[in-house]
């Protein structure tokens, strides 16, 4: 992997969405000062008690972050009053415990909030606990000119424990993803709260705490040729209880493979390979051969190299970090939910979302073209869904 690519996705979020509200006016206000209180509780079986602990009151506008802390009553119990309610500011409610940041993202349009209750849990450092419950691999475009391959991958992490995994310090410790040989262009998103990315021994790790319940994470990638053949080898850490690879028929072709084989299935008026299986075990090897890679001719390649010096000169790490930025704005002026949010992603948001709004950039700067643009759209919607 070439670029170490690193994004703390709490703060580009929060700029994102200090910008956006500033222009966005709901339809109903709360009046006066408003009222939040609820109730922390320890959802672990013969969990430790919560004595000393702070709630934490965040609200966060276009230029004040402001914070306030609530002690814990003997009852867990918390209360934040007076609040000056603004229709441009976010709310949100946080707590650290054994390690992990519990946070929940408040809409005060309505007016106080009382009985608002913060799940938390006992912290273990082992991912032995963690499972895929589907790993959608979708092989997305070709590049004849630059020989390169474009993935989307989608990974839905399972915490069906009492338990939060709280990584650790070492990369070791991390959650960790493989990724084929020789990546590039590695952009990573996620329904964590404050993920970091870092780049490990044959892939990424995510310094990211997982409470019980189901995650997603969500990543594309370019993979160089160099033939009109290429093996995709990898490692499925966390297993899957569902396994698909997705490629147009008239993209490129599809060979031998470690888990069964290709079959064509028709989506609207394109035909698809697809492979699926099932009940792969953690720690399996997934190979797949893709064949009849196109192979640019010379004029395509000095074009090709002429292109390469000047992205160079474009800084890519930061468009990176632009694109992600971007793609969380189109997600929060999309999205139904209107109320203000503090941590990341709104948590019912998936990531198929996410790929199609950034499809919907691409297509909107003329990146990508219509039928391009359409097909892709077609098969995030269609084939990478549960």
């Amino acid at each position: 992997m070439k670029t170490k690519v690193k994004a703390v996705f709490l703060q580009l979020f929060l700029l994102g969405l200090g910008m956006i509200l500033v222009s966005q006016t709901p339809t109903i206000f709360a009046q006066g000062t408003i009222t939040v209180s609820g109730k922390v509780n320890n959802m672990s079986e013969n969990g430790d008690t919560l004595d000393g602990l702070s709630v934490i009151l965040h609200e966060n506008s276009e230029d004040i972050f402001g914070e306030t802390e609530y002690v814990l009553s003997e009852d867990n119990e918390f209360i934040f009053e007076n609040i000056n309610y603004d229709p441009n500011t976010q709310y949100g409610v946080s707590i650290i415990f054994k390690g992990a940041l519990y946070g929940l993202n408040l809409d005060l349009s309505m007016g106080s909030i009382s009985d608002l209750e913060i799940q938390v849990f006992e912290s273990i450092r082992s991912d032995e606990l963690l499972k895929a419950s589907l790993v959608s691999i979708l092989i997305n475009d070709v590049n004849r000119e630059t020989k390169s391959i474009s993935v989307l991958e989608i990974i839905k992490l399972v915490n069906d424990s009492d338990l939060t995994y709280v990584p650790g310090p070492a990369p070791m410790q991390l959650l960790r993803f493989s990724l084929p040989e020789g990546v590039y262009n590695l952009m990573v998103d996620s329904s964590l709260i404050t993920a970091e990315i870092f780049q490990v021994d044959k892939g990424f790790g995510l310094s990211a705490s997982l409470p019980p319940g189901e995650h997603d994470i969500f990543f594309s990638y370019d993979m160089p040729y160099k033939s009109e053949k290429y093996e995709i080898s990898k490692n499925l850490r966390y297993g899957a209880d569902i396994l698909r690879v997705v490629s147009a028929v008239d993209l490129v072709g599809v060979g031998n493979t470690s888990h069964g084989v290709f079959e064509e299935a028709l989506i609207g008026e394109r035909k698809y390979n697809v492979l699926e299986a099932s009940d792969i075990e953690k720690g399996e090897s997934l190979l797949v051969t893709i064949e009849d890679l196109p192979i640019p001719s010379a004029a395509q390649r000095f074009s090709s190299a002429f292109k390469s010096i000047r992205w160079e000169l474009a800084a890519p790490v930061a468009l990176g970090i632009i694109v992600i930025f971007s793609a969380g704005a189109i997600i929060w002026l999309n999205s139904k939910n209107k109320s203000n949010s503090i941590f990341g992603r709104i948590p019912k948001i998936k990531p198929e979302i996410a790929m199609l709004s950034e499809l919907e950039q691409m297509y909107a700067e003329g990146k990508i073209t219509e039928e391009q643009y359409r097909h892709k759209t077609e098969i995030i919607k269609r084939i990478i869904d549960e």
